[in-house]
């Protein structure tokens, strides 16, 4: 699951996976996004950290709990719990770590497939730098601006994209977690990165992925 949402980010920034940067108490997150942030000091990394958490329950006690929602009144209340204490044992320590601060970030989800808003709004913002991005590598320019809402179509097609990338590797580590091990040893996963490849290169293969035509560089020109 970290390599497959580590990917995510590629097309845009450097991404560590490995090596994280720890918070002053130790901790160290999944995923270290370089330069995606900025304060007045310049560029700041994020780190984030997932987890996934079950929204139904399991209970050997009593077996006629299982398969019942854990908060079937707030179906949210399971995702916010588990940033809520994510962000306690990490942001402080990760903020306040000389000599510079660190931002954090959690990315929780559940098994059943849904996210938590922080999780729902970088993939947002994901999709509007890599819109900027495809845009700029197109040669076309006020791409935001432009009348015939060209931006907003494409930023729409790779947060769709994003989103279906999260629920398929949700899926595949849900079904992961229902898998009897019985020598007792790690299911190795299989990472997916291709580090030889600029992140041009990526967010361009992914753009064809969608159907997404290279924009004309005359698209975007004010008052046309």
């Amino acid at each position: 699951m970290v390599d497959q949402v580590a990917d995510l980010f590629r097309t845009t920034h450097k991404v560590k996976t490995q090596h994280v940067v720890k918070s002053r108490g130790q901790h160290c997150g999944d995923i270290q996004l370089e330069g995606y942030l900025a304060n007045e000091a310049g560029p700041v990394p994020l780190v984030l950290d997932l987890r996934i958490a079950h929204d139904r329950m399991g209970s050997s006690a009593d077996p006629s709990l299982n398969g019942h929602l854990k908060h079937p009144n707030n179906l949210d209340q399971l995702l916010n719990d588990a940033a809520a204490d994510k962000i306690r044992k990490y942001r402080a320590d990760y903020n306040n770590r000389p000599p510079s601060a660190v931002s954090f970030m959690p990315a929780i989800a559940s098994t059943s497939g849904r996210l938590h808003s922080e999780f729902v709004r970088i993939l947002f913002l994901q999709a509007h730098r890599e819109t900027d991005r495809f845009f700029a590598a197109s040669g076309v320019q006020l791409a935001q601006t432009h009348p015939g809402g060209q931006f907003t179509f494409r930023r729409a097609a790779f947060l769709s994209q994003l989103q279906s990338k999260v629920g398929l590797a949700l899926a595949k580590a849900a079904a992961l977690r229902i898998n009897i091990n019985l020598d007792g040893a790690p299911i190795a996963s299989k990472s997916h990165t291709h580090p030889s490849h600029s992140q041009t290169s990526r967010l361009l293969t992914s753009s064809l992925s969608l159907g997404v035509s290279v924009p004309r560089p005359t698209q975007c020109v004010r008052g046309v």
